[in-house]
């Protein structure tokens, strides 16, 4: 444990108003700063930091304290992740126990060149006279060289394997390469999957970069994909991740609201106006359980998607997963189908902001707005048009008051009558089929694919324990005790193996290197552990318990099934009467053994 001299030596090392800066604007004043307090919502500045005396203190809300207690706060996390992260910035070494529970696990070697892959792609951008026209591709975007370096904003090389060489001359091994989606190889070698395209780096909550989201530049091949986004690993969840979470999370905190949009130009655009709560998924539908992660920090939601008809649609189902989460939700609608970075890039920030704010719609306002959207209300067949789709969302309106006030403001945009309007929505009750679009189902973005099929050969389950196994110790030592005397569903040359791992290779350390974990094999074994990765590489589906689980059953059902194959053919191959009864007997109790386990 690290000692107080060591704690006072963290604190009085740190410069506390260059820690406060990126957080609050600090104007000074005589000795000390001040400005507007990054906890809670205020007019005038309370916020005082004191250079000398290295405390930051709010004297409205009270928050605030020395450095590593305003690291806390800020960036909510633990006081051993506090004083470790002040402690690597002013060069002070301190005792093993006070590293994050991040550190400590395997997943070091991962961040490590995640990190240096960020890095790298970034100085590419900044630094080389390759960068120079993605520069100026992005300036034209209006993202200036703050907002680069804040996000992180790189270039992969143009050059197929430039990453692969950076990383393989810092000693990093290809199987952690591939298995972070960074490289991958075929019959001419190894090869960067982001090769040509302009880099964002996706963080996790913790500020680790665990995932990236590239954008095409300068391809001569026309047919690949605007955007890609790193594939599920063990770091990288696109159904629980949430772009630039970690650095919002504080004003989400403060504002007691985030507000979600579609892409990370969108959050860029928003948060150098000022909307510095907003956040994004990456590439997919929101998930539930993406939903759960923000209520953690807020328990309102603004949605701000494009104004396009696949925005509105998504924008519904975003609706009933975070109404299904107990959300209160709202939704911001941009004119002309546009997205936030088109709104901005055209009219600016402040305009952008003033828009924002006087546009928070809910959802019976939202749905009344995008029926008019883009539309010509000189036209009459588009009028009859509209009027049957908002008639449609009047009908399933709960509320008699909410039905009154939305047919007077449809007869107001459409220069109709009241009277006839009334009339009108009268004829359509009595012929529509009811339907609750407040109410629909939605269909659930999976957080990870559905378990490995049915169909798929055995030997892919028994593979892909490995995998499990290697991410920790304490899920390989779980499997090994729920297998039991299961070992048998294993080839036998894989439970070598694997009997190498538990008992041998875990009985020694806590962390899996492959290296190392290759030294201690057989040739044999060796050859047969590389195969097995090379097989599921690049195809395997995301790491979940659900995935675990259904594995564990499938080798339980290989092993009865191997069980009663055996005694099968003693029962086959016998005239002895008794003997048949008895291995029948132990058939029956195979199969009631596994019934009752998969009951428990």
């Amino acid at each position: 444990m690290a000692t107080q001299e060591e704690i006072t030596k963290i604190i009085e090392s740190t410069d506390m108003v260059e820690l406060v800066s990126p957080y609050v604007k600090l104007t000074k004043q005589g000795k000390n700063y001040k400005g507007l307090c990054p906890f809670h919502n205020e007019d005038t500045p309370s916020f005082v930091v004191s250079q000398d005396k290295h405390l930051a203190h709010c004297f409205g809300c009270g928050k605030g304290g020395n450095p590593i207690q305003f690291l806390m706060d800020i960036k909510l996390i633990s006081f051993p992740e506090a004083l470790t992260e002040l402690a690597k910035k002013n060069g002070i070494e301190i005792k093993d126990e006070y590293q994050p529970k991040e550190q400590k696990q395997d997943n070091t070697i991962y961040y490590e060149m995640m990190s240096t892959s960020a890095k790298f792609y970034h100085q590419n951008l900044t630094l080389t006279k390759s960068g120079k026209s993605a520069l100026h591709y992005l300036y034209q975007r209006g993202i200036d060289d703050v907002t680069i370096k804040t996000f992180q904003i790189g270039l992969a090389p143009a050059t197929k394997d430039a990453l692969y060489k950076v990383l393989k001359e810092a000693n990093y091994l290809e199987f952690n390469m591939m298995d972070l989606g960074l490289v991958d190889h075929n019959d001419q070698g190894y090869y960067d999957i982001f090769s040509r395209r302009i880099t964002f780096p996706i963080t996790d909550e913790q500020g680790h970069v665990v995932g990236f989201s590239a954008r095409i530049f300068d391809n001569p091949d026309k047919t690949q994909p605007k955007y890609i986004n790193t594939r599920d690993t063990f770091l990288y969840h696109k159904g629980t991740i949430l772009y630039h979470l970690d650095q919002a999370k504080t004003e989400i905190l403060r504002k007691k609201r985030f507000i979600l949009h579609e892409g990370q130009m969108d959050v860029i655009a928003s948060t150098y106006a000022g909307l510095k709560e907003s956040i994004c998924t990456m590439g997919t539908a929101l998930t539930l359980d993406q939903a759960y992660v923000l209520k953690r920090y807020a328990n309102h939601a603004i949605i701000c998607y494009d104004g396009d008809k696949a925005g509105i649609n998504a924008s519904k189902k975003a609706i009933g997963i975070f109404k299904k989460a107990g959300m209160q939700v709202h939704l911001v609608l941009l004119p002309d189908g546009m997205d936030p970075d088109e709104y901005v890039h055209t009219y600016g920030q402040e305009e952008y902001v003033k828009y924002f704010e006087s546009h928070i719609l809910d959802e019976l306002e939202y749905n009344f707005e995008t029926a008019f959207l883009n539309v010509n209300l000189k036209d009459s067949f588009v009028i009859e048009t509209v009027k049957n789709i908002v008639f449609e969302q009047i009908q399933a309106m709960p509320s008699q008051t909410a039905k009154e006030k939305y047919l007077e403001l449809l007869a107001r945009r459409i220069n109709g009558s009241l009277n006839a309007i009334l009339a009108d929505f009268e004829a359509f009750t009595k012929t529509s089929t009811f339907s609750t679009p407040y109410n629909e189902d939605y269909e659930e973005e999976p957080i990870f694919l559905k378990p490995i099929e049915e169909e798929k050969n055995y030997r892919n389950y028994e593979l892909r324990l490995f995998l499990y196994a290697r991410n920790s110790k304490e899920r390989a030592l779980k499997i090994d005790k729920r297998l039991g005397d299961f070992m048998n569903a294993f080839s036998p040359i894989n439970q070598e193996i694997w009997i190498q791992l538990v008992n041998v290779y875990y009985a020694e350390y806590d962390e899996f290197d492959d290296q190392l974990f290759c030294s201690i094999l057989s040739e044999e074994q060796k050859t047969t552990y590389l195969n097995n990765l090379d097989i599921l590489r690049g195809s395997i589906e995301p790491y979940s318990d659900e995935d675990l689980e259904c594995i564990l059953e499938k080798m339980e059902d290989m092993h009865y099934k191997i069980s009663n194959q055996e005694i099968n053919k003693v029962i086959e191959s016998t005239n002895d009467m008794e003997l048949k009864k008895t291995k029948l007997a132990e058939k029956f109790k195979n199969k009631k053994k596994s019934m009752s386990n998969r009951r428990k």
